[in-house]
C-alpha cells in the first residue's frame, strides 16, 4: 500500500528522459549570489541577454534588494528580490552591466567595537 501510494505521489512528476527541455522556464535567467568574508561584500549577478541598463531598476528595501528588468520588444520581464541584511551599506552599492550580465556589489557595514564605561 505505501508503494502504491508514493507511486501515485510522483506520477505527476516526469523523469529526464521524458522532460521537454524546451518548455517556458528553461529561458530564465540565471542567477548567483554571494558573499566574501574577506571584503564583507555581497556580490549578486543575473543573466539579462539583450536587456541593457535602461531596462533594469534596482531598489534596497528593508534589507532586500529589488530588482525588476523588462523589455517589451523582447518580451522578457524579470523579477526578483534577495535578503542581504539590513546592514547593508547603502552608499557603498555599486552596480554594473556587462553584456546582459548584471552585477551588483553591496558592502556590509562593519560592526564597530564600542567600550562601555561603567558609572
Amino acid at each position: 500500500m505505501l508503494a502504491r501510494t508514493l507511486e501515485e505521489l510522483f506520477k505527476p512528476f516526469k523523469t529526464l528522459a521524458d522532460f521537454d527541455w524546451e518548455e517556458p522556464w528553461t529561458d530564465q535567467p540565471f542567477s548567483n549570489v554571494y558573499y566574501d568574508h574577506d571584503s564583507n561584500t555581497w556580490t549578486v549577478e543575473v543573466e539579462l541577454p539583450g536587456m541593457t541598463k535602461d531596462d533594469v531598476t534596482i531598489k534596497v528595501v528593508d534589507g532586500n534588494l529589488v530588482i525588476n528588468a523588462k523589455n517589451e520588444e523582447l518580451g522578457k520581464e524579470f523579477n526578483a528580490q534577495y535578503y542581504l541584511g539590513r546592514e547593508i551599506d547603502q552608499d557603498s552599492m555599486e552596480a554594473k552591466m556587462e553584456n546582459g550580465l548584471l552585477i551588483i556589489t553591496a558592502k556590509i557595514h562593519s560592526p564597530e567595537e564600542k567600550i562601555i564605561k561603567i558609572n
